[in-house]
């Protein structure tokens, strides 16, 4: 996350070129359909679609047609592998819920349209800016000649706003500050902000990858308590299985013996 801004963007002489793409929140519903839908930093709608048995790389290029994910949200918590995957391959934070979100919430926030899967993926995304919104209105009310929309980005990456101003006005690069190509060096101060960022960084790095690590934990324990009860159900069969042979077999003996006796009782 550190090195996310230069990964992500072509930076020359201090500038940050997106391309000209917009930041984004992206909320994604997968399943047999997977439904993505995503806003704007702005809180305005952007785009929503379903793609049919997609795996994770259409779902990423399909995104990244429609700008740059800040956060990819999920409407339950913990968020699925699919959706930890794709947020993975943007270097991107998840967004869950503090609990599973209802279908009553979802109508609410994101209103009733024909497809649920894309109304749920929308929610998500919605719920997700509201965590943030009174953060990006204050960026938006700011006079900077900075790029707000990524001044936003930065903030929901997890960036103290003081450090993501440094950051774009090329503050804490040495190498950069001087205008002669002369490294100039750090303040004790600037080098604590420096540090404290690279903290907050990791620590929110720690959390993505427990969120991840759990999900994938709960994932194999369904799948192994799936397997067990198919096994549970294939013994179970065996067993019935065997009673029905055992049975059949009593039966023929009954049979033969029930028929040996009546010839032994005919007259000779």
């Amino acid at each position: 996350m550190r090195r996310f801004i230069h990964e992500i963007f072509k930076i020359e002489n201090g500038v940050v070129n997106t391309g000209g793409k917009i930041h984004i929140i992206v909320g994604i519903d997968p399943g047999i359909n997977t439904a993505y839908a995503a806003i704007g930093l702005d809180g305005k709608f952007v785009a929503s679609g379903t793609l049919k048995e997609a795996d994770a790389d259409r779902i990423v290029a399909e995104i990244a047609k429609l700008g740059i994910p800040s956060m990819v949200a999920s409407d339950v918590s913990p968020a699925p592998s699919f959706v930890q995957k794709v947020a993975a391959r943007f270097n991107a934070r998840t967004f869950v819920p503090r609990r599973p979100m209802l279908q009553e919430e979802k109508g609410g926030i994101a209103g009733e349209t024909k497809n649920l899967h894309e109304r749920d993926a929308l929610a998500a995304a919605i719920k997700c800016y509201r965590e943030y919104a009174n953060r990006l209105r204050q960026i938006e009310m700011m006079e900077t000649p900075l790029e707000k929309d990524l001044l936003k980005h930065m903030v929901i990456q997890g960036f103290p706003l003081h450090a993501a101003i440094a950051k774009l006005e090329g503050r804490g690069r040495p190498a950069e500050r001087g205008g002669t190509g002369n490294p100039v060096q750090e303040t004790p101060k600037e080098a604590g902000r420096r540090r404290d960022d690279e903290l907050v960084a990791l620590a929110q790095e720690n959390v993505n990858l427990r969120k991840a690590l759990e999900a994938e934990r709960m994932r194999i324990g369904a799948l192994e308590a799936e397997i067990s009860k198919l096994k549970g159900a294939r013994f179970a069969e065996i067993g019935r299985d065997a009673e029905v042979r055992r049975l059949r077999e009593q039966n023929e003996r009954m049979g033969w013996l029930i028929r040996r006796l009546k010839r032994k009782r005919q007259p000779g």
